[in-house]
């Protein structure tokens, strides 16, 4: 069952919702049943970005940012499931190429700072007025592709667990949301890292949030994909020195027989 009040996952049979306190009552037990109230409650979307008609760009931007930094939870549950995915892969490729254009530009001053400390030959395209018209044409581009293709991963991931009780649409605004983190990257060495880690977590609220499913849910289905992707490997790699193995024991007289 799903509570009507968190939209978090509660034992059947509760009397009340070990998350919020919602009394039994108020939890709803079916997907169509979260649709339904998902869209009859048009008018409480708060999402900043997603109005930013009153506002102007420039501070539906600003306030999308920082609520979705460091009050996620708030955030998402401000935000409609579904409709606006335009909106919301604008804002990530906006977002997502500020914030790599502030990295290289951090590395380069970094470079200039600490020449001896730093391999600075890749930064010479900020001295290549071609490379640099490459670098802006493509790199909203990739951002975009990385923002579909990643949802994509995470949906299917999702729907395999059973939680995904919205559509791509809903994972795909949770996967542009959540790239508010790439904001750290304005901090020098350990900016990114920090983003990386926090993006996972706002990814995963994102989920969790939106889907009306559980965090522990909205956590695999993240973590699945490199799990699938280990093993992959793992059996490519296995095959491979199996196929080395055998072109021993065919080609060299029989050395490697058992």
């Amino acid at each position: 069952m799903i509570c009507g009040s968190c939209y978090r996952e509660i034992p059947p049979g509760s009397a009340y919702c070990r998350h919020c306190g919602a009394q039994v009552g108020e939890a709803v037990s079916t997907p169509a049943r979260i649709a339904a109230a998902a869209a009859g409650g048009g008018g409480a979307w708060r999402n900043p970005w997603e109005h930013r008609a009153g506002r102007g760009p420039v501070a539906a931007f600003a306030e999308t940012l920082q609520q979705s930094l460091f009050r996620p939870v708030e955030f998402f549950r401000g935000t409609s499931p579904e409709g606006g995915a335009g909106a919301a892969l604008l804002y990530a490729v906006l977002v997502g190429t500020i914030s790599v254009a502030v990295a290289l530009l951090w590395q380069r001053a970094l470079v200039d700072r600490f020449p001896v400390a730093f391999d600075g030959r890749f930064m010479g395209l900020f001295d290549n007025r071609a490379a640099l018209a490459g670098v802006s044409v493509f790199l909203p581009i990739g951002v975009a592709l990385g923002n579909l293709l990643w949802a994509g991963v995470l949906h299917v991931s999702l729907a395999v667990l059973g939680g995904a009780r919205g559509t791509y649409t809903t994972t795909l605004k949770s996967v542009c949301y959540s790239s508010s983190a790439t904001a750290f990257n304005v901090f020098p060495v350990c900016g990114a890292a920090i983003g990386g880690i926090w993006q996972v977590v706002v990814q995963v609220i994102g989920l969790r949030e939106l889907h009306r499913t559980s965090t522990t849910r909205a956590f695999w289905a993240w973590f699945l994909p490199f799990v699938v992707a280990v093993c992959l490997a793992g059996a490519v790699f296995l095959a491979a020195m199996f196929g080395i193995m055998k072109l021993f024991m065919e080609f060299g007289d029989g050395k490697f027989a058992v």
